[in-house]
């Protein structure tokens, strides 16, 4: 009889830790890279990054996601000669989205490169960056100019 019970007790314990598990502790990282290549030989990689959990979906609140996108310009060999990123926080609620607020930001790493400019923007449920970068060589110089757009489903998905 209290063999049954230890193990029945047991059992009970095992299976309320597993229902007890957060969802956040669940997540998987859902970084997404993208990869473009250019005629010259240089690659822009677009990656998105979560700045915060996702809590999850409801039809009877709104949930709020935070995400950054980042284009890094990079040569051949696969350094970063500049980048520019757009962070975005969105409110959606199943049925419509909202990008609340947003933010850009630059680098320039490489020899001979410079951010000339660089702005953000928002509308509904995308923010966007754009960024202008100078390269400068003893013969000129050129300028290159990128944006980055993210944007928010009504279910919380970001592309």
């Amino acid at each position: 009889m209290k063999k049954t019970i230890t193990i029945t007790l047991i059992i009970a314990l095992i299976s309320c830790t597993l229902l007890c598990i957060p969802v956040s502790a669940t997540n998987t990282d859902n970084t997404e890279i993208n990869i473009e290549y250019l005629d010259n030989g240089d690659y822009v990689e677009t990656v998105i990054t979560d700045d915060t959990a996702n809590s999850g979906i409801s039809l009877f609140t709104t949930n709020t996601i935070t995400k950054t996108k980042t284009s890094y310009y990079k040569n051949s060999s696969g350094a970063v000669l500049w980048s520019v990123s757009i962070k975005a926080t969105f409110s959606y609620n199943g049925s419509t989205s909202t990008c609340t607020s947003c933010s850009h930001s630059t680098t320039s790493p490489g020899a001979n490169w410079s951010i000339k400019s660089a702005s953000h923007s928002k509308s509904g449920n995308t923010a966007t960056a754009k960024a202008t970068a100078t390269y400068k060589t003893s013969a000129g110089s050129k300028d290159y100019t990128r944006s980055v757009t993210i944007k928010c489903s009504a279910t919380g998905v970001v592309s």
